[in-house]
């Protein structure tokens, strides 16, 4: 027979090594079916990052009466504290992207928009436009508010866009 405190303790041994065990497993974490985490980095396919854009996304959808991200012409995001751009070039026929008043400062993402003619980048925090000299689409730009974009960029964009661009009201030099 065993001793009491000898099986409390077997069981106190077994919850413990229960406890490590499952620490040890990785697990995605879910909100109404849109994984909100994944310890390995992985995306569900389909979508972007920023949970807002994909929010605003979703809403367009919906609006246009389109089953698929990638067929969106025209997506308007303006005031929607949107962060983070990883992944738009799913939307591959955007031809126009408002993002205005949000709080964006990473636009490389947007490289991967090759049909983009027009994108309002206004009152965000914007440091730096290169990304913007790579599209060839793009015809028009909103800069208005990311007074901390360096203005030897805003040269080479005046040079690309000409009157078509609206640049902030100062640049740091």
């Amino acid at each position: 027979m065993l001793n009491p405190p000898t099986s409390l303790a077997r069981l106190y041994l077994i919850a413990i090594l229960l406890s490590f065990t499952s620490c040890a497993q990785q697990f995605t974490v879910s909100i109404n079916d849109q994984a909100v985490y994944d310890p390995l980095g992985r995306l569900i396919s389909g979508q972007v990052t920023d949970s807002d854009l994909q929010g605003c996304i979703n809403l367009a959808l919906q609006q246009q009466n389109l089953q698929d991200a990638a067929e969106l012409n025209v997506l308007a995001c303006a005031n929607s504290q949107i962060v983070n751009l990883e992944n738009i070039s799913l939307l591959k026929q955007l031809r126009f992207l408002d993002l205005a008043n949000n709080n964006i400062s990473n636009i490389t993402p947007l490289e991967g928009l090759t049909q983009l003619g027009g994108v309002n980048l206004t009152n965000n925090v914007i440091t730096d436009v290169t990304p913007l000299l790579n599209i060839a689409s793009l015809a028009s730009v909103g800069l208005l508010g990311n007074d901390q974009i360096p203005c030897t960029q805003l040269d080479l964009l005046v040079t690309k866009l000409g009157a078509n661009l609206t640049p902030p009201v100062s640049c740091k030099n």
